[in-house]
Order: structure tokens, then C-alpha cells, then sequence
């Protein structure tokens, strides 16, 4: 049998980058050929476009009911061309509107089907397609129960060496002896942090990393830290995150499926603001899993200000925190997600 994987995936880069990591793995340890399929793959940045084969299929957002049936209809034609053609032994399902044509196809020609849920609230794509798939990846336990459901490692799944904190933090050109904070909001929520943070951390000895989202945004936080005299790094976006996260104390952060992945990883307590614009309010669910586990705080933004977060950023015990990561049990029977879509696929 040929060992050829469909990955369907789009979208921001908490779907994107777990994708391509899949993908590598599944070269690395079974040798087997991976192709993508999405919306919106020839323009997304957090896509390597030059590294895997691809092809763009038609969809639009499920908000838009009269835009989504007719993108729906062209993007299963051209899915259904490209499934054929490509004949995969498995197809995995990374959810969001962009896959909804690919795994709809695959659906219709029966094709089976491996399905990744990052989120503590399984995503209305994921739902439509549970009960037509082999399996569905999580790697946080779900709020619903659910049949087909297997435990996968923390995301990274594919881990560099990591820094010590004194390395990372020259990495950055910080002072080895100082307090550090990771400020992050991903690809949509940054604004907000880029706002409040800066101002958050006036009068305290501390320095940051800060990832703005975009240049123009990193110039203005960039400038507000020069004025309010605080040592930062700003970025726009840090392709490494282990070395962050290796730098960091604490983090000030939003509460997505990638993000809290990494900070358990990595065990980085955290203030975490949730996107308030999220589907189902997930981010809310994901950073109170983290909460209850006393490895962080979650503080809706409409509560939250400069001045909250300054305090909250001196009354947290950061070191009880850290501690709290050391008794975390649920990836105790995880299972290598490749090794899923290998076996799912008749080629473990």
C-alpha cells in the first residue's frame, strides 16, 4: 500500500503550524509522501509553501450562510479532483471552515479519516465530521465526552534542545539577572496586550519579550517601551518559541489551543487574557483548565487594564506556579500522533 497522507488544514497558524509539524513527523518516521489541501494555503504566512505539495480548494466562513453553500459546492468539486488524483490512504482534518470542502469530499468517497482537536471545546467543523471519523486527536481533555477520542502529546511535538535561561535570554540580549516576561497574542489577539502590557510594566524590575503580530505594530510597542524607559526585545513574530519560552519567568498571553500547549510544555505560568472573540468563547474554557490546575490566572479582557495587570503581575506567586506544572498526569497514556495517522492510515 502506498503511504500517502491528505492533510486538510487552513487558517491561522495554530492550525497551520501543528499541520506542517504532523507532516514532517509523518516523512521523518514512515517515509511517507504528505500533501496539503486548504483555503487560503497560497497566501498564509504560516504556510511553507516551497515544503510540501498543495493545492487550494474553495470555502468561505460558516457565518456567511449564502457565500459558504456556493464555496462549499465549488470547494467539494475541486476537493473531490484532488482526492482522487492524489488518492490518500488517510485523510487528517485540522478543522475551521477552510477544511470543510476537503473532508467533506472525503466523506463521499469514503475515504477515512483522522480528525485534530487542539481546543477543550470540540470546533463546529470537528463536530459536523466526528461521526465519519476513524479517530479524533486531542491534546486537552474535552468538556463533552466523546467515543474515537485518543490522547496526543503536548504540542510542539517536534522539540529543539532547550536553552537554559541565561542562554536564551543572551540570545535576546537581556540581562541574565532580571525578571522576564513573554508578551504574545498570536495572530488576531495581539492588539489588545500591545496596549496594555508596556504600560502594565512601568516601575517594576522587569524586562520583556514582546511579539507585537505585525512590523507596523512592533515599531509603536517597540517605541512605547523606549519611552517608558523598560528594557524589551519587541518582534513581530518569533519563528522559535522554545528560546522564548526558555527566557521567559512569566507569561502575558492569550489562551489559544497552540498557546496553551506550549506554556504546559514548556511550564510557563501565565496571566492569560482570552481572545474574547473566539468561537464558543474556547480560549475562556482552555485558560480556566489551566487556572484550575494553579498554573495560571485567567482574567477576561473587558476586566482587564493597565492597572489590573500591574497588580496582578505583583500579587501572583509565579514560583508556586511553576511548581504546579510538576504534578500535570493527562499525558501519561498519550499516544505519537503520527503513529495514529500511521496505524488509521494501514501503514504503522
Amino acid at each position: 500500500m502506498e503511504k500517502r497522507v491528505l492533510i486538510a488544514a487552513g487558517g491561522s497558524g495554530g492550525h497551520l503550524i501543528p499541520a506542517q509539524q504532523l507532516a514532517r513527523l509523518l516523512m521523518q518516521n514512515y517515509s511517507c509522501e504528505v500533501h496539503f489541501a486548504g483555503y487560503h494555503l497560497c497566501s498564509s504566512p504560516y504556510f511553507t509553501r516551497e515544503s510540501f505539495g498543495f493545492d487550494e480548494i474553495t470555502s468561505a466562513p460558516l457565518s456567511h450562510p449564502i457565500a459558504f453553500l456556493g464555496a462549499i459546492w465549488n470547494g467539494t468539486r475541486q476537493a473531490m479532483k484532488v482526492l482522487r488524483r492524489y488518492n490518500p490512504s488517510v485523510v487528517v482534518g485540522f478543522g475551521s471552515y477552510h477544511t470543510v470542502p476537503i473532508l467533506l469530499a472525503a466523506v463521499l468517497l469514503r475515504k477515512k479519516i483522522v480528525l485534530y482537536e487542539a481546543n477543550r471545546i470540540m470546533g463546529k467543523v470537528n463536530r459536523l465530521f466526528a461521526p465519519f471519523a476513524k479517530a479524533i486527536t486531542i491534546q486537552l481533555p474535552q468538556t463533552k465526552s466523546q467515543s474515537k477520542l485518543i490522547q496526543v502529546p503536548l504540542f510542539p511535538w517536534i522539540l529543539e534542545r532547550v536553552k537554559t535561561q541565561a542562554e536564551a535570554r543572551s540570545c535576546y540580549q537581556l540581562r541574565p539577572d532580571i525578571s522576564t516576561v513573554l508578551i504574545f497574542g498570536g495572530s488576531q489577539g495581539a492588539h489588545f496586550l500591545n496596549e496594555i502590557a508596556p504600560l502594565a510594566l512601568k516601575n517594576k524590575d522587569l524586562q520583556a519579550i514582546h511579539l507585537a503580530g505585525n512590523k507596523a505594530a512592533a515599531n509603536q510597542v517597540k517605541q512605547l517601551y523606549d519611552y517608558l524607559g523598560i528594557a524589551a526585545i519587541v518582534k513581530d513574530f518569533e519563528p522559535n518559541m522554545t528560546d522564548a519560552y526558555a527566557a521567559a519567568d512569566f507569561a502575558i498571553c492569550r489562551s489559544g489551543a497552540g498557546t496553551i500547549a506550549e506554556l504546559l510544555r514548556y511550564e510557563i505560568p501565565a496571566l492569560m487574557i482570552p481572545y474574547p472573540h473566539g468561537a464558543e468563547d474556547h480560549q475562556t474554557r482552555n485558560a480556566e483548565f489551566v487556572q484550575a490546575k494553579g498554573c495560571g490566572i485567567c482574567i477576561q479582557q473587558k476586566q482587564t487594564s493597565a492597572e489590573i495587570l500591574s497588580v496582578l503581575i505583583d500579587e501572583c506567586d509565579w514560583k508556586r506556579m511553576k511548581l504546579a506544572f510538576r504534578s500535570q498526569k493527562e499525558q501519561d497514556k498519550a499516544v505519537a500522533f503520527d503513529a495514529v495517522v500511521a496505524q488509521m492510515g494501514g501503514f504503522a
